[in-house]
């Protein structure tokens, strides 16, 4: 019970009305925070069995439970603050000397801390107490057997209606998960969607007309968008090639997006990064100017991005075509989730097929498209990230004739396997290529700022340290990405200071919708254009953690909550500690649009 009622702090900001939602409420309030008084008996139980004596078992017992619920307080401190749970990175940084910068306790905080100590002390003893008393009794086995059947039973039945309103995109169920620390819900969206369990159209449609509460959590932005959309605003094409580093954009692998470079209206950037290491962070980033720190809060709330919604406000024609699923990751209800019938899958049965296919629908969307009304469009490419290309294509060679992940080790020569990546990359060049060149023709990218990027980079064992792939560390074979932008208006120029992803929102807001807000009301990054902008760090997001990236370290948090300091080659300096100043810059960064 003590667990219960020092996670009860949490309670008050989690909004839920409906039935099923609160009953979700208690059996995932159950069932998490059951959790740690079971953890705490199995670390027990190895004592047990080792001590001789009971009596030194029990102090042992009470210091450990009572640093957990002295924890547990902390991070619920924390989180009614700052909108964070505690971890590794968040604990070094509230101990530094510079703590006090950004922590501001005053007189009475610090007593109510004092007392929240000795509330924790008297309660963690009295736990103890309790379940002496109840073996004494004789009255544990029951009692035991009793609180078990309820915590199991709560743990299961919260799992499965999370599984069930996660698939129908239930805004209160969901945004319940981001206020408890460690909850990871289960999800099994794309298995009910492949099984044909759940019609991802039909949910969102039945969603946009049920759902009142969007967004109660968040304060996104930050004040009401000030925007005067010019009377013949700008197309907006953006083309996304999953997985594409930025050392390939070269004339050799891609030379007819690369010719691109010298169009009169090109803008190049040349040391440009994603907000992530995987898809999830960088589209995220890219479109809102966010951190995905933010992704569980905006996903919960089916918030979409400013960028879209302004384009919807100025009747923009969207035109939204990903050659994988805009389901998994969850585009359908971020990014996007402001489009009525959005189209979330492609037919074909390869990457490569789905990306011609892409191509297709969307050069259709064009001829249908009314020309009185600018126009939106998305892009996204995945036959690099796939590796996939049609039978045949081999233009670099040796290619690996099949992807088998088994065999990639430390001594695997990459060079068939990036050959194969190379040919992917330059197929799909092959076919932009042409339909840009098509569109050209047509008269259709006179007023249309085409944007050429990617979500992440991709490594071939290039540190020799056997990571391949993406999502494994935060170095710049995995998040330096292209970005050429054709702009109508701008003179030709390539751009060497650093810029990333957090900043095309802001640009686009700004110079084309006509946005006045600063754009801290909205995100985190600056006017790509804007050349005095402070961006001494970036916040890179993975799967499950993220990476500080600064001009010369990398610091890496990981789910544990542990972090350490890495240099830009990944390469560990046990020595070193994360910068203070950068570190309260990224936790308010991290924070600043949860109310």
């Amino acid at each position: 019970m003590t667990v219960y009622l020092v996670a009860s702090r949490y309670l008050p900001f989690i909004q839920v009305s409906e039935v099923h939602s609160i009953s979700y409420l208690i059996m995932a309030y159950i069932g998490h925070f059951g959790l740690l008084p079971v953890v705490f008996w199995i670390g027990m139980l190895p004592l047990a069995l080792i001590l001789p004596s009971r009596w030194l078992l029990l102090p042992i017992s009470l210091i450990v439970l009572f640093g957990g619920l002295f924890l547990l307080a902390v991070d619920t401190t924390i989180y009614s603050q700052y909108r964070f749970h505690l971890s590794g990175f968040v604990w070094e940084l509230i101990t530094a000397p510079e703590a006090s910068d950004m922590f501001q306790l005053s007189w009475f905080t610090i007593l109510v801390i004092v007392f929240v100590l000795v509330g924790v002390f008297i309660a963690a003893l009295g736990a103890l107490s309790m379940a002496v008393w109840l073996v004494k009794r004789k009255l544990s086995w029951w009692c035991g057997i009793t609180a078990f059947s309820i915590w199991i039973f709560s743990l299961l039945i919260s799992q499965v209606m999370h599984i069930w309103y996660e698939a129908h995109y239930d805004a209160e169920v969901t945004g319940i998960t981001r206020h408890f620390p460690s909850y990871y819900p289960v999800t099994a969206k794309t298995y009910l969607l492949d099984n044909g369990l759940i019609d991802p159209t039909q949910v969102r449609q039945e969603v946009d007309l049920s759902v009142s509460n969007k967004g109660q959590s968040l304060r996104y932005p930050q004040n009401p968008m000030q925007c005067v959309t010019p009377e013949k605003p700008k197309n907006v094409l953006v083309i996304g090639i999953d997985a594409m580093r930025a050392d390939v954009f070269t004339p050799e692998v891609t030379p007819n997006l690369y010719a691109l470079t010298e169009k009169p209206n090109a803008q190049q950037f040349m040391n440009h990064h994603s907000g992530g290491n995987v898809t999830k962070g960088g589209i995220f980033s890219l479109f809102f100017g966010l951190p995905a720190t933010y992704w569980d809060g905006f996903a919960a709330a089916q918030e979409g991005a400013v960028w879209i919604k302004q384009q919807q406000a100025a009747e923009y024609q969207m035109g939204i075509f990903g050659s994988a699923t805009l389901v998994s990751p969850a585009f359908d209800r971020t990014v996007f989730a402001s489009i009525p019938n959005l189209r979330v899958t492609t037919e074909g049965t390869t990457p490569s097929g789905k990306d011609l296919q892409v191509i297709k629908e969307f050069e259709q969307f064009l001829s249908e498209k009314n020309d009185e009304k600018p126009f939106f469009g998305f892009l996204f490419m995945d036959a690099a990230h796939s590796y996939d290309v049609p039978t045949g294509y081999d233009k670099f060679k040796p290619q690996w004739s099949r992807v088998d992940h088994v065999k990639l080790n430390n001594d695997f020569d990459p060079v068939p396997y990036f050959n194969r990546y190379k040919n992917a990359l330059h197929f799909l060049d092959q076919k932009l290529g042409e339909m840009l060149a098509r569109l050209e023709a047509q008269g259709e990218l006179d007023n249309t700022v085409v944007i050429l990027t990617s979500d992440h980079g991709e490594e071939f064992n290039d540190l020799k340290q056997n990571f391949w792939g993406h999502g494994s560390n935060f170095t710049h074979y995995q998040t330096q990405v292209p970005l050429l932008i054709l702009w109508p208006g701008k003179s030709q120029q390539k751009i060497n200071y650093k810029t990333s992803h957090f900043d095309l929102a802001p640009t686009i807001l700004q110079e084309i919708l006509g946005c006045q807000n600063p754009t801290s009301d909205y995100a985190v990054g600056s006017n790509l254009f804007d050349s005095n902008a402070k961006r001494d760090w970036l916040l890179v997001h993975s799967y499950f953690n993220y990476g500080v990236v600064t001009d010369n370290r990398i610091i890496a948090t990981y789910p544990s909550g542990q972090h350490e300091v890495l240099d830009l080659e990944n390469k560990r300096l046990p020595e070193e500690k994360m910068p203070a100043d950068i570190g309260f810059q990224v936790l308010e960064a991290i924070s600043r649009f949860y109310r």
